[in-house]
């Protein structure tokens, strides 16, 4: 039995069950409970490497490449972006609440931040003056901008209920 069968009951929507086909989560390999435990936490650290090598590489790609490797940096973080959005809404639809607001602000987010603005550094160095890149820059940018300051409100205000005894 998966994950999906369990917090479901057996119904599940299409989203659930495409994913479970993706994922061959009806592989006889998830009947083992440890073996199972220990593959979610490889996966986890394999999507934080992911995650985290892919702002390495386009990062790079801005700094190296210029303008000419703006478009490939953003793709590759637009993948990357929906894969890490399709782990959180999996996850959401099976019940669980990925997002701790209390933990938003840990240190361990700092090298993701970091290079971040490195990356938004070098796009806003190397997108032209006009047309399509330096719009695309100025949004993702002001975008990005506004994550952070929701985060850390979000953080903030999730601290102070907590140091009040509030759920």
């Amino acid at each position: 039995m998966n994950a999906s069968e369990e917090t479901s009951g057996g119904r599940v929507g299409w989203f659930v069950t495409a994913a479970g086909i993706v994922g061959d989560l009806g592989s006889p390999f998830y009947r083992e409970e440890r073996q199972r435990d220990v593959w979610n936490e490889a996966s986890a650290v394999g999507l934080q490497g992911v995650v985290l090598l892919s702002l390495v590489a386009a990062s790079g790609m801005v700094w190296v490449g210029g303008a000419t490797g703006l478009p490939y940096a953003a793709t590759l973080l637009a993948v990357v972006a929906i894969g890490s959005w399709l782990t959180i809404l999996y996850a959401a639809a099976l019940g669980v609440r990925v997002h701790d607001e209390g933990g938003l602000l840990r240190l361990r987010l700092v090298p993701y931040a970091v290079l971040l603005v490195v990356f938004f550094v070098g796009a806003a160095r190397v997108a032209p003056a006009s047309g399509f890149l330096d719009g695309f820059v100025r949004g993702a940018v002001v975008g990005a901008a506004v994550a952070v300051a929701v985060l850390l409100s979000s953080g903030l205000r999730a601290r102070r209920r907590l140091a009040r005894g509030e759920p």
